[in-house]
């Protein structure tokens, strides 16, 4: 089976800065804000951001939803049945029709990229790298195949907190919680201080360094 380093993952996204240029990309997609791009060896990526403030200005809406079970998060429901975070679920549909004929490896993302790599991820059953994603699905039910899901969490990093745990959400396939040696509330969030993390550590000792796990 082919495996994909977590490092590395880091790294590509890293490297791609929230944009679709690179001497690896294939073919991209740039629809109503929504950003991807397949690269060479079958790698999806989806652009997020970095920008704090967008969360709350695009996407956690306390202002505006006044739905008495909404929280300040709008919510819609997918071709399963699933409940998702609407904002998150509109992007991943859209990457999901780019991504679908594509037949990708992988799929990689971090902050929205990464919300959406969740969700493309589970719904393809597509083995999936999340970086600094916030929860995306409301309910304890299984959803598809999310055990192709991998989510890398830094304890410093505000939005993989949110929404939060006790409104009922959760990120979907496997979560793993680092903890830096410092913790930096402002940098926590940015692909590159995860990238730092998980090249020089410390990690814990059942942390999967490539993904998914080889047999």
């Amino acid at each position: 089976m082919k495996t994909l380093d977590v490092a590395e993952a880091a790294r590509i996204i890293d490297r791609m800065d929230g944009g679709l240029d690179g001497p690896d990309v294939v073919e991209t997609i740039d629809l109503r804000g929504v950003q991807a791009a397949m690269l060479k060896r079958g790698i999806l990526y989806i652009a997020g951001t970095n920008e704090f403030s967008d969360w709350f200005e695009f996407n956690f809406d306390f202002i505006h939803d006044r739905a008495p079970d909404a929280h300040g998060f709008r919510m819609a429901a997918g071709d399963s049945g699933a409940i998702w975070h609407a904002g998150f679920l509109e992007h991943a549909q859209i990457v999901y029709a780019f991504a679908k004929p594509q037949k990708p490896a992988f799929i990689i993302g971090h902050s929205l990229g990464g919300a959406s790599a969740q969700i493309v991820g589970a719904s393809l059953g597509v083995p999936s790298l999340s970086f600094g994603s916030p929860r995306t699905h409301l309910g304890r039910a299984h959803f598809g195949r999310e055990g192709f899901v991998l989510n890398i969490c830094r304890t410093d990093d505000t939005l993989c907190h949110l929404p939060p745990r006790f409104f009922g959400f959760r990120h979907i396939g496997s979560v793993h919680w680092l903890s830096p040696p410092v913790s930096d509330v402002e940098e926590g969030h940015s692909i590159a201080s995860y990238a730092e993390l998980l090249e020089q550590g410390p990690l814990p000792a059942a942390f999967p360094k490539a993904w998914p796990p080889s047999a």
